[in-house]
C-alpha cells in the first residue's frame, strides 16, 4: 500500500511539474526585472497630414497678412499649375504687395492660360491686361503699355453682349491707335498686328484687316492657340 501511495505521489508530482519555459522567475531574476522595468514598445509615427495651402492663404488674408499668403498660393500652383483663377489672385496679391516684376510674370501666365476661355477666367482677361498696362507704365515700357491697353479695349468690346453703337466704334478706334503705337515700337511682335486685324475687321475694313493679318508670322511661340485660331479665321475672311 505504501509503495502504491508513493508511486501515485510521484506521478502527481511529475504531471504537475512546471515546464522550464513557464517556470516562475527566481528571486534574483525578479529583482533584475523590477530594476529594468517594462521595455517600451516602438510605435510608428503618425502619417503627416498634407498642408492645405489654400486654407493657409485664406487665413493669412483674413488676419490682414497678405505677404504671408503669397508663398502658400505659390505652393498650391506648383502642385496644380492649371488653377488659372488662383494664378490670377496670386498676380493681384503680388501687385498689391509691391512686387511688380513677379506680378507681371503671373499676369502674363494667366493671360496665356485664360486666352480663348469663357466664364470667370475669360471675363478676367480685361482686368489682367489692364494690370499689365499699369505695370508697364510704371516700368517705362511704352511698347507693353500700348499693347496691353489696346488688347484690353478689344477684349472689352468682345464682352459686350449688344452693339453699343458709337461707343463700340470709339473704343475700337482707340484700340487701333494703341496697337499701331505698339507695332511701331516693336514690329517683330505678332500680337499688335493680330489684334489690329480684329479691330479693322470689326470696323468694316476687311482690306486693312487682311494686311495686318499677313504681317503676323506663324507659327509664333508668343501667340496662344486661341490667338492662332483667331488669326486663321481672319485670314480666311
Amino acid at each position: 500500500m505504501r509503495r502504491l501511495f508513493l508511486g501515485a505521489c510521484g506521478l502527481w508530482l511529475t504531471g504537475c511539474a512546471t515546464p522550464p519555459d513557464e517556470r516562475l522567475p527566481s528571486a534574483v531574476e525578479r529583482e533584475v526585472l523590477i530594476a529594468n522595468g517594462p521595455q517600451p514598445v516602438a510605435r510608428a509615427a503618425p502619417p503627416t497630414e498634407p498642408i492645405d495651402h489654400l486654407a493657409q492663404a485664406a487665413a493669412c488674408i483674413d488676419r490682414g497678412d497678405e505677404p504671408s499668403a503669397v508663398p502658400h498660393l505659390q505652393a498650391h500652383l506648383a502642385a496644380r499649375p492649371d488653377a488659372v483663377m488662383i494664378r490670377a489672385y496670386l498676380a493681384e496679391l503680388l501687385h498689391r504687395t509691391g512686387q511688380p516684376a513677379d506680378a507681371r510674370t503671373e499676369f502674363e501666365r494667366f493671360t496665356r492660360q485664360a486666352s480663348g476661355t469663357g466664364g470667370e477666367s475669360g471675363r478676367h482677361l480685361v482686368h489682367a491686361h489692364t494690370r499689365l498696362m499699369e505695370i508697364a507704365a510704371g516700368a517705362d515700357d511704352s511698347f507693353a503699355e500700348h499693347l496691353h491697353r489696346g488688347i484690353a479695349l478689344v477684349l472689352m468690346v468682345r464682352q459686350w453682349t449688344t452693339d453699343e453703337g458709337n461707343l463700340t466704334e470709339a473704343t475700337l478706334a482707340k484700340a487701333a491707335r494703341e496697337l499701331q503705337a505698339a507695332e511701331r515700337k516693336r514690329p517683330s511682335d505678332p500680337r499688335a498686328n493680330l489684334y489690329l486685324a480684329e479691330v479693322y475687321q470689326r470696323l468694316g475694313q476687311p482690306s486693312a484687316a487682311r494686311t495686318a493679318a499677313r504681317r503676323v508670322w506663324l507659327p509664333d511661340a508668343i501667340l496662344t492657340d486661341a490667338e492662332r485660331e483667331s488669326l486663321q479665321t481672319l485670314m480666311r475672311e
